[in-house]
């Protein structure tokens, strides 16, 4: 006896959808960046605007080129429309890809398991710890998520719908070539070796089709490599060998004494996706075996195992590098929601959906409200560092040695670093300085300074603190009373 169909959930699917909207942007940005990457991807927009170079990006007045530059430049754009760089400038880009993939996950379920796998598919990316928050990082993660899971449905699209013309192809090499832009060529590990592990596995035609399409390399090629080999042209190709080194074979071999073990990134997920992660215990063996026979699921099962299995052999590990697989898990956990959703109690018909609802709305809740409270640590001294900064003036500063990116984005003004030798030369030739010291360095340069003008807590972390030295005249009580802002 056949389970009696369900109606449709287009109440809830569309209550999700603007949770997901509430989530994704609410409050975007009226947080201070708070990680060192949002930084490191906001400074180069922050050049970009400000000098219009939009094909050599540059960190703190250095050439930066260990990411190509697509987020750089849509966080550019953006902030044209809003008149200058911003947090919400360099974040809208991060929201506009958790949207955009939503939503196509959502139209893919759809299509293939029906409203309710979109339905339960929508919830399990929303109420999903790292791709909640991604979502609202100006890091390039999400949009490296949007478009490699853009690439990888659109092609699936022409090898499962024999109706699907050639245009879905050529999309797929387009969205792929956008990700190589966004962070190199590792994106060809989400999207291509996937879709040749399958092809050689079901030898679908369609499947090798694709792999073979001549007109989508070429624009895989012209779209994912015009930066590059405008660069190379630039500066000489070899310009590359330092990133290569640094952003690939340091990551794969490892420069740490102790990588993290080879299960991290399959305990990461399953807290990421709890409790959703517990449908692994409901029937496990028996819904593998139906699942393998079934190509368009096994093609998602595939491009979840390949990348996983090459990340976890990789030395340097980060939850954050397998957030393209994401939408890949919520469809599986959506679709298998939506088969036990058919066969469950009236009980559990009513419960999963209403769960389903109230997880999104929570995260929906904690950044609309919480959030900023729960991380005012992490930017209460930068805020305070920004308003000293600018009544700075003239006065030259510097950092000692290195300075959190953050601390730069806010300086509003490039910061060179010296070192102890360059300290010296530097209070030979000028009468003032000030230098701007974390916890690391103190001790070790406090000692030379004539004062300390300033301490901003807490300072990125609950008990750090940036230190302002003072060289020479600053130091002197007419000049301070005269600035009426170094000294405290």
């Amino acid at each position: 006896m056949s389970a009696k169909p369900l109606p449709p959930p287009w109440l809830l699917w569309w209550l999700t959808l603007i949770i997901g909207g509430v989530c994704f942007f609410s409050g975007l940005g009226d947080i201070p960046l708070l990680a060192q990457n949002e930084a490191r991807r906001a400074l180069p927009a922050q050049a970009m605007f400000a000098t219009g170079d939009w094909l050599l990006p540059r960190l703190n007045g250095q050439l930066y080129l260990a990411k190509p530059p697509l987020l750089y430049w849509l966080a550019t754009i953006a902030s044209h429309f809003f008149g200058a760089v911003s947090e919400w400038s360099t974040r809208l880009p991060s929201a506009l890809a958790a949207a955009a993939i939503t939503l196509a996950a959502c139209r893919y379920a759809l299509s293939r398991y029906g409203p309710w796998a979109a339905l339960f598919t929508a919830q399990a990316l929303i109420a999903n710890t790292s791709f909640a928050m991604f979502a609202r990082r100006a890091e390039i993660e999400m949009l490296l998520t949007a478009l490699c899971c853009g690439a990888l449905l659109a092609v699936l699209r022409f090898i499962e719908d024999q109706q699907a013309g050639r245009r879905w192809i050529l999309l797929s090499y387009v969205l792929l070539g956008l990700a190589i832009l966004a962070k190199g060529p590792l994106a060809l590990l989400f999207v291509t070796l996937p879709l040749l592990v399958h092809a050689l596995i079901y030898r679908q035609a369609r499947a090798w089709q694709a792999l073979r399409d001549p007109a989508g390399w070429g624009l895989l090629l012209l779209v994912g490599g015009s930066w590059f080999l405008a660069v190379s042209l630039e500066l000489g190709f070899d310009i590359w060998q330092a990133t290569v080194q640094r952003d690939m074979l340091n990551k794969i071999h490892g420069v740490t004494a102790a990588p993290e073990p080879l299960f991290s990134y399959v305990l990461w997920l399953l807290a990421d996706f709890f409790p959703a992660s517990l449908l692994l215990l409901a029937a496990p063996l028996a819904t593998g075996r139906r699942w393998k026979d079934n190509h368009r699921l096994a093609a998602l099962l595939i491009a979840v195992a390949v990348p996983l299995l090459i990340f976890s052999a990789f030395s340097d590990k980060h939850a954050k590098y397998l957030l393209p697989l994401y939408p890949l898990l919520a469809l599986l956990a959506g679709k298998r929601l939506s088969e036990l959703m058919t066969t469950a109690r009236p009980v559990w018909q009513r419960l999963l959906p209403a769960l389903g609802l109230l997880m999104p709305l929570g995260y929906a809740s904690f950044y609309t409200v919480a959030e900023a409270r729960v991380f005012d640590y992490r930017y209460t001294g930068l805020m305070q560092f920004e308003q000293w900064i600018a009544s700075a003036g003239e006065t030259p500063v510097y950092g000692y040695l290195s300075l959190d990116e953050r601390a730069l984005y806010y300086a509003r003004r490039t910061i060179p670093m010296l070192n102890p030798a360059e300290i010296e030369q530097k209070r030979a030739q000028q009468s003032a300085l000030l230098l701007l010291v974390d916890n690391n360095h103190l001790d070790a340069i406090a000692p030379q300074a004539d004062c300390t003008l300033r301490q901003f807590t807490p300072y990125l972390k609950r008990h750090k603190t940036l230190t302002v030295l003072g060289f020479g005249n600053v130091c002197q009580p007419a000049a301070g009373k005269a600035s009426g802002s170094f000294v405290d």
